[in-house]
């Protein structure tokens, strides 16, 4: 059932997380920088944070939950390359800034953990159905 399944459940997983955080960050977006020490002080910087943190989150939450059955390659790569642009920019900075509070560690971590999980998941995929790879086509 793991086997059969698995996927689909991480991807539906991951789906609410981010439909999570853009459901907080549209509806709070003071709130989600706070966690960040940024504050917002015009429209400008509201309208840019209700944008990427809530709408663009909003969106590939709700890309990965409604295609978790027949769209999995396709939602594991948008996991690996959202969770590894978050690992890389977070390195970056961990490297140039220096260490980040708790909060942005944590997620550091998370976003680590998330795309590891999903490259395992796409490579056990390709070896379910390695046709459906060849060929460009979910199943």
């Amino acid at each position: 059932m793991l086997k059969k399944y698995g996927t689909s459940a991480w991807l539906i997983l991951m789906g609410l997380a981010y439909a999570n955080v853009g459901v907080q960050a549209l509806l709070n977006p003071e709130g989600i920088m706070s966690f960040v020490d940024v504050k917002l002080e015009n429209p400008s910087a509201m309208s840019s944070i209700r944008a990427y943190y809530g709408a663009v989150n909003l969106f590939f939450g709700l890309f990965l939950a409604f295609g978790s059955f027949k769209l999995k390659r396709e939602g594991l790569i948008l996991v690996i390359l959202y969770t590894m642009g978050f690992v890389v920019g977070r390195s970056f900075s961990l490297a140039v800034d220096g260490m980040p509070n708790e909060f942005v560690t944590n997620w550091l971590f998370t976003e680590a953990f998330s795309g590891v999980v999903s490259i395992w998941l796409l490579i056990r995929e390709i070896k379910l159905k390695p046709q459906a790879f060849v060929q460009g086509a979910s199943a």
